[in-house]
């Protein structure tokens, strides 16, 4: 009896470990950051997994483009290729799946390294719900006339935004050192984005901007600029 008693527990522990061991499921939609010497990048991972085979997209401002990869327990390997310089560059990025997030190395071609992170979308969501979202969302109105400051590596900058908010939905115009463009976005409780296409240098960019309404009424957040890197911005009603 004490031997058939040792030989089941023994089975349910092996049968423990099996299930401890199985790799995470990484199918879904992670916000990444990918850090490199030319900057910092904010990208959507679109994944889908069928055993340790990892498939899916990568999402920016600029477009999609396709991924593969494999995830193994708990170490992720994904790759993509972009246009750089009129060449193509393969993106690795190697990484820990931790719960709803990934953090790792990146490799661009081999000819830089730097970091990455990632967490799921619907994570960072659910951080955001406890912040009484209803009474924020009736007060915010962004309707009017900004005055922005933005912060690149490429330098400064001082555009103005008119808005006009309908519900959730942004819509209005930029003007800058661009020209003028109109802008569309979201603002849902107090986060904002809104996004504004301009041609510069004979090609055609997509600035991204992410903040939110701060306690004082004014807007603060980041700006994407796909491939070219990133910034900061802060805002003011005029």
């Amino acid at each position: 009896m004490y031997r058939k008693l040792l030989i089941s527990f023994t089975l349910i522990l092996l049968c423990l470990t099996a299930v401890a061991g199985q790799s995470g499921d990484v199918t879904g939609t992670w916000d990444a950051t990918l850090v490199s010497p030319q900057g910092t990048f904010n990208v959507q991972l679109i994944l889908k997994q069928d055993g340790e085979k990892v498939s899916g997209q990568v999402k920016s401002a600029r477009g999609e483009l396709p991924l593969e990869g494999t995830s193994k327990g708990k170490e992720i390997k994904l790759k993509y290729t972009i246009q750089f310089q009129g060449s193509d560059m393969l993106i690795t990025l190697t990484g820990a799946v931790d719960g709803p997030a990934i953090k790792g190395s990146a490799d661009y071609g081999g000819l830089a390294d730097g970091e990455f992170s990632a967490k799921r979308a619907g994570d960072t969501a659910s951080a955001a719900a406890p912040s009484s979202p209803a009474p924020t969302a009736k007060k915010t109105d962004l309707t009017g006339a900004w005055a922005f400051q933005v912060e690149t590596s490429a330098g400064a900058g001082s555009p103005t935004f008119t808005f006009k908010q309908d519900g959730d939905k942004l819509s209005g115009q930029y003007k800058g050192a661009f020209g003028e463009a109109p802008i569309s976005g979201t603002v849902k409780d107090n986060k904002v984005e809104f996004s504004v296409k301009i041609e510069a240098q004979g090609q055609q960019l997509t600035l991204t901007y992410k903040g939110t309404v701060e306690s004082d009424g004014t807007l603060k957040g980041t700006v994407d600029l796909g491939e070219v890197g990133s910034g900061t911005w802060t805002g003011k009603r005029q």
